[in-house]
């Protein structure tokens, strides 16, 4: 997918030449400064790419799922969309997140960074419907780099996720089920499906970025 200015979107696969699977690795490298290590990315991700004057500005990270539940609730937020959707270890205060019958509270953030064993690092409390939903496509996280940020190039990955994921149909923008976003990432997938229920899923932790 390109864009006027020669910006361009990179779809890489875990079947792609070595060379392509480094550079991932490296972006991988870059996003786990912020975003925490250890759960982003394994082989069964597609990964893309946002290129701009030949430097990544923006990384997805989507991965197959078979279900997600749509919130139905949220604590309110007024934060701007900062371009990034990813799990929140700066927590301070009481919540929780409810995935069908099962509910994963907030704790409160300590020194270690916690490992990625459950969904419980994020921002304000979120209650989802107990009825899961089909879902094919699952975004596990969302990274634009700080100085490419508010340019529309996280909406821009996501359309290429839902345009590419599958290979026999175009995902609707409702469709596609994010990993629980931090109050800041939050807007962000709230305003790309417009005004259908934000679809949710857990996704599962991993020990390594994947080979």
């Amino acid at each position: 997918m390109a864009f006027s200015g020669g910006d361009r979107i990179i779809l890489i696969l875990n079947s792609d030449p070595s060379p392509h699977k480094t550079k991932v690795k490296d972006v991988i490298k870059m996003m786990e400064i912020e975003l925490h290590e250890g759960w982003i990315f394994h082989q069964l991700c597609k990964v893309y790419l946002y290129v701009s004057s030949n430097r990544i500005a923006g990384c997805l990270v989507a991965e197959p799922i078979k279900e997600a539940f749509k919130m139905i609730s949220s604590s309110t937020d007024k934060k701007a969309d900062s371009g990034v959707i990813r799990k929140d270890t700066r927590l301070n205060s009481g919540g929780a997140l409810k995935f069908g019958n099962v509910i994963f509270k907030k704790e409160a953030a300590k020194k270690k960074i916690p490992s990625v064993s459950s969904q419980e690092m994020i921002t304000g409390a979120v209650v989802c419907e107990e009825k899961s939903v089909p879902a094919a496509c699952g975004i596990r996280a969302i990274w634009v780099t700080p100085s490419n940020r508010r340019k529309g190039i996280a909406s821009h990955l996501l359309d290429a996720a839902r345009k590419s994921f599958c290979e026999d149909s175009i995902l609707e923008r409702s469709k596609l089920a994010f990993s629980p976003p931090t109050s800041a990432g939050r807007p962000l997938a709230c305003r790309y499906v417009g005004n259908k229920p934000l679809l949710l899923y857990k996704a599962d932790p991993i020990s390594t970025a994947g080979d």
